[in-house]
């Protein structure tokens, strides 16, 4: 009999504000803020300080890498009105999200690697993106596909922008590899490459005007171009041009690290604009931009210094000063921007997003919080300066600053405790709401105290602490041990707990619980049971029956004592490396072991001995705890992998996927209905058991399956240029998914067996009904492959087709050959049946025509050395010219019929109003005359103009 177990799926993550890896963006409004959480988006409030919703995609797998988010972009002007934002994955996938209502608009599948910037364009239609694959995707949103793929970058894009002032459409990109490239969105090709940086470019900013481009790098100058808007061709040689002059470089006086982020700003209640810099490290860099006027004020001051100087210098030194006077004669950047003030973050950025509506700032910082601060004119304008930084609403207690080490659940499992280095929370089971934050020292372990009121914690300095959650603070502290406490246990009859230390001592204490109004729990060291062992305690485990306690040591052993007397009971030993953590099952009869060298041992409490020893994770195990009343255990380790064991078979369950870092702290509810799961990606994942069975052999084959769609992802990702297909293959603005590949699979199926049926067809000699429908119940073969081919979309048509044989790529056109000779037939007439069979037939022409077309373009040269390739070629040209050509000429006119309409309408409309206005009593004809002749106009005047147009 095949044994079926409860399925745990992932129910929700908490504890992350803000990724490192991705960047942050305010809406319109300034109250919502869009963060990357892991694999999910968050949509935080900022003024009630709450996540509203966590945008993940219906079907999108929890846990891999790959869903990772690495960017954010949200549309701020044009399009259909939606509330529009970007979101790219680790693997390259774009996905277009209405982040109000929470739904999926569009997937895009182009890049090979993470997407590393967005940009929209001014009417919300197109959007540029750039990746660590070093490619620039442009994306038609309103036909849902790619534009174009742009490669010339050799590192990691950095950033995108739209130059859309010119007359013809530009894009600027900037890249790791030192250059700032101006593109040709028409000609698809780099117009220009700006080489002027000695190290990375991480990012660009364009005024409103869009005449001045500013570059950010790794030293501490801004860099400034102008640009031309149509450039001319010069007189002397006929050469055009640059597009971008360069004017000079700012000096980022108080800068720190990169210039990760540039923004020009218009803030409310000064006339001018400011450009904001942010740096890498805890630095964000305000300038403020002259107009021209004042720059060519400071221009003439800053000629007026440099030729006083150049007077106070010999004969020699004049003539160089002259010469570098003559080559700094135009305006430089420094004429036209000033450093302003500088603002100094909590810790170092990662992002800025900018919110005109509130004039402010949000800045993502690298310890997990949002910091805002608002921009508003100065109060004090002696000194000079025209804006002054003010602190605004922020979001920091909906997570921890680093790594969590430490989980626990309340023994009535309504809430579970996480332990950092800064804090202790409380967090709500029920909602994933943090209810409480308690300041502490290091915590690296901890436990709820009978009644659920109080917990005890273990810190790094030595120390217990005992906490209030009802009063929500410190109510004892001791210095336990001389060294960090790096577990506690619980006795089994909860009236007491034991703590080992690095300080190789063992240590026990016995709680005091006080009743009545005044109800308080204290605990008490009992130093005559402190006992030393031969080197520092790494874990430590009472067994559920209370008669023994479990002591994990940095000698690679477990000592296993009696509780009551302390005796030694067992030596276990086996392990290659330290133990991280131990526990017992339910019947005490069993006992488990994580270690370093990656092995869980599981070891009989009766003798001893091992009775298994299972290579469980890639990476050290650092958790490991049994489900309650079951020999199921589950572990944690430093490959980011949280698995489930059964222990009397010896085999895995299932590996639950997850984090983005290792797990450090697990935590079990008492029945096992959830685990909690969290660790230096400072995320904290609940895991919630379902009705659901689980065979094992089914899991098997589904891990299979995912590596198989790993391995063909990866065959696309490592295909480069010059690799199976050429220019087809390499430029083409999509890539290979799971999903075209079984697409794929799917149309080879239906050609083959509409080759087959119309083999049979034509070996029986029958005459079918062709063509009598066009749907999935059409009863002529060819008729059902052009409807799936009608299933195919624009975004995915391209990878379809791409993966699809020769062999069946001649089927394809000969069916659509066929299709083509029966449209071109079809019945002609004035009835209603005509025209619904050319309705029809329309509907189902435009993606067969672009099928055919991606077919021949895609199979080219195999075509050109086919023989019987050619008169096929040759027919389905003339067939698709001519219905393409009747397809136009109805559309035409169709446009103008509806034109002829509308003028028909607009003079009915007229001739109405003004028969309804004769119709009106005299004071009411002429209050509707008065809105017609303004403000100021006379009666007789109004009427002799009526006169005179009829």
């Amino acid at each position: 009999m095949v044994k079926a177990y409860l399925k745990f799926e992932h129910e929700r993550a908490v504890g992350v504000v803000t990724s490192r890896e991705c960047n942050v963006a305010l809406d319109k409004t300034g109250k919502l803020a869009l963060t990357g959480c892991v694999e999910a988006v968050g949509v935080w409030n900022l003024r009630q300080g709450v996540q509203d919703r966590a945008l993940t995609a219906v079907g999108q797998a929890v846990g891999k890498n790959s869903e990772r988010v690495s960017q954010i972009c949200i549309r701020e002007s044009g399009g259909d009105g939606k509330p529009l934002c970007a979101v790219g994955h680790i693997d390259g996938t774009v996905r277009l999200w209405d982040y109000q209502a929470g739904s999926v608009l569009q997937t895009l599948q182009g890049h090979r690697s993470a997407v590393s910037c967005f940009c929209f364009d001014r009417a919300g239609h197109q959007l540029a993106s750039g990746s660590n694959d070093t490619d620039i995707v442009l994306w038609d949103l309103v036909a849902e596909s790619g534009i174009a793929r742009l490669r010339g970058h050799v590192d990691q894009v950095t950033a995108v922008l739209f130059w859309e002032a010119s007359s013809e459409a530009r894009l600027i990109s900037s890249s790791k590899d030192r250059l700032v490239r101006i593109w040709s969105l028409e000609m698809q090709i780099c117009v220009q490459a700006i080489a002027e940086h000695r190290l990375e470019v991480w990012s660009l900013g364009l005024n409103e005007s869009q005449t001045r481009l500013v570059a950010g790098s790794g030293d501490k100058f801004l860099r400034v171009w102008s640009l031309a808007e149509v450039p001319t061709k010069s007189e002397d040689d006929g050469e055009r041009p640059p597009l971008a002059t360069f004017i000079g470089a700012l000096r980022r006086s108080e800068g720190q690290g990169n210039a990760i982020g540039l923004r020009f700003v218009q803030p409310k209640g000064v006339a001018f604009e400011a450009l904001l810099c942010l740096g890498s490290g805890k630095t964000m860099e305000v300038f403020r931009v002259f107009t021209g006027s004042e720059v060519s004020k400071r221009q003439k001051r800053r000629k007026k210094r440099v030729e006083a100087k150049r007077l106070k210098k010999d004969a020699d030194g004049a003539q160089d000063a002259g010469e570098g006077e003559a080559a700094d004669d135009g305006v430089h950047a420094s004429d036209e921007m000033l450093l302003l003030q500088t603002h100094r973050c909590s810790a170092k950025a990662i992002s800025m997003s900018w919110s005109e509506a509130t004039s402010s700032v949000l800045v993502g910082l690298t310890n997990n919080v949002l910091e805002s601060v608002r921009l508003v004119p100065a109060d004090d304008e002696a000194e000079g300066k025209t804006l002054k930084i003010e602190p605004s609403v922020g979001l920091e207690l909906a997570g921890h600053r680093t790594g969590i080490r430490a989980l626990a659940v309340a023994n009535d499992d309504s809430t579970f405790m996480s332990a950092a280095s800064e804090s202790v929370k409380i967090w709500s089971a029920s909602t994933g709401r943090c209810i409480r934050t308690m300041p502490s020292g290091y915590g690296l372990c901890g436990f709820y105290v009978a009644g659920n009121e109080h917990i005890l914690l273990g810190t790094k300095e030595g120390k217990l602490e005992l906490y209030n959650l009802q009063l929500g603070d410190l109510s004892q502290s001791l210095d336990a041990h001389s060294g960090a406490v790096y577990a506690l246990a619980e006795q089994p009859d909860r009236q007491g707990f034991a703590s080992c230390s690095a300080d190789r001592t063992l240590r026990f204490f016995e709680f005091t619980f006080t009743k009545g109004a005044d109800a308080t729990v204290t605990f008490a060291e009992l130093p005559e049971k402190a006992t030393e062992l031969p080197d520092e305690l790494l874990a430590l485990a009472f067994s559920p029956n209370g008669k023994w306690i479990a002591a994990a040591l940095l000698n690679h052993t477990v000592q296993v004592l009696f509780a009551d007397s302390l005796k030694f009971y067992l030596s276990l030993y086996g392990h290659r490396l330290p133990v991280m953590s131990i526990d017992f099952s339910s019947d005490s009869q069993t006992m488990a072991s994580g270690s370093a060298d990656k092995n869980i041992r599981l070891w009989s409490c009766q003798f001893g001995n091992c009775l298994k020893s299972i290579r469980a994770h890639e990476e050290s195990v650092m958790q490991v705890r049994f489900l309650p009343g079951t020999h199921y255990l589950a572990s944690a380790g430093r490959d980011h992998q949280l698995k489930l064991w059964d222990c009397d078979s010896y085999e895995l369950i299932s590996s639950l996927s997850g984090h983005a870092c290792e797990i450090l702290g697990l935590a079990l509810s008492q029945d096992a209905a959830f685990i909690v799961s969290a660790g230096s990606d400072k995320q904290i994942r609940m895991w919630r058991r379902t009705d659901e069975q689980l065979f094992i052999s089914e899991e098997r084959a589904k891990e299979l399956e995912d590596q198989f769609e790993q391995e063909v992802e990866r065959e696309d990702v490592q295909a480069g240029p010059g690799i199976g297909g050429g220019e087809a293959v390499v430029l083409r603005p999509s890539r290979r998914t799971v999903e075209s590949v079984r697409t794929t699979e799917r149309l080879m199926e239906v050609l083959d067996e509409a080759k087959a049926h119309q083999e049979q067809l034509d070996s029986q000699e029958v005459d079918a009904d062709a063509f009598s429908g066009f749907g999935e119940g059409a009863r002529h073969p060819c008729a059902r492959a052009i409807a799936y081919i009608n299933t195919l979309n624009s975004s995915n048509i391209y990878e379809v087709l791409l993966c699809l044989p020769f062999s069946h790529a001649m089927i394809l056109l000969q069916i659509i050959n066929r299709f083509f000779e029966a449209v071109a037939n079809l019945p002609g007439g004035e009835g209603a049946a005509a025209r619904a069979k050319a309705l029809s037939a329309a509907a189902s022409l435009e993606t067969p025509c672009q099928a055919a077309l991606i077919t021949a373009y895609v199979h080219h040269n195999e075509l050109a050395a086919t023989a019987r390739a050619k008169p096929l070629l040759l027919q389905m040209r003339s067939q698709m010219r001519s219905l393409l050509q009747a397809e136009k000429d109805r559309i035409g006119l169709s446009i103008a019929g509806f034109s002829h309409m509308q003028r028909l309408l607009k003079r009915t409309s007229v001739s109405s109003l003004s028969a309804a206005g004769s119709s009106l009593p005299k004071a009411d004809s002429d209050r509707v005359q008065g809105r017609g002749r303004g403000r100021g106009g006379s009666s007789s005047g109004g009427r002799g103009r009526k006169k005179q147009r009829t």
